[in-house]
């Protein structure tokens, strides 16, 4: 053995409407974002699964897909209503003489948005219009905050 270790582990979730919630433990109820002192900003209460396989991988996004919020809408029947985030962690263990554990952290996250919606075009009443107003609300603060980030690193260059 080469001394090396690893573990990929994932969390899928969904924000509805301003509310976090876990589609891998849909029971769960809504989550809160925490900042956590050594993992940065998290979501506390989420749940965290193993994996070992590419088909474990699959099964827990087609699995999470199921828990998704989706509602009709004039325009397409199975309408997303929910930005999801799947993240996969992997970590490296390396073994070193001296018997200390050097860790090695990779993230990568899978952003689904919903679209943006106008509705005047999708003829939304009711809970459709709130949602599609909180859509539009939340891709806005995306769309600050990637102009900030970029703004930010021209005036570095």
């Amino acid at each position: 053995s080469d001394g090396k270790r690893f573990r990929v582990s994932l969390t899928y979730l969904e924000v509805y409407n301003e509310n976090i919630r876990d589609l891998l433990n849909p029971a769960s109820g809504y989550l809160d974002l925490r900042e956590d002192p050594v993992k940065g900003v998290c979501v506390a209460g989420i749940t965290e699964f193993s994996t070992t396989t590419v088909e474990d991988t699959m099964d827990l996004l087609h699995r999470g897909n199921l828990n998704r919020t989706v509602e009709p809408t004039k325009k397409n029947e199975t309408s997303s209503r929910s930005h999801a985030v799947m993240q996969i962690v992997v970590e490296q263990r390396d073994r070193t003489a001296d018997v200390s554990e050097q860790v090695r952290v990779g993230k990568l996250s899978l952003i689904d948005l919903a679209g943006s919606e106008r509705a005047s075009a999708t003829d939304n009443r009711g809970a459709r219009l709130v949602e599609g107003a909180n859509i539009n609300r939340s891709l806005l603060a995306l769309a600050n905050c990637i102009n900030a980030l970029a703004t930010e690193s021209e005036a570095q260059s």
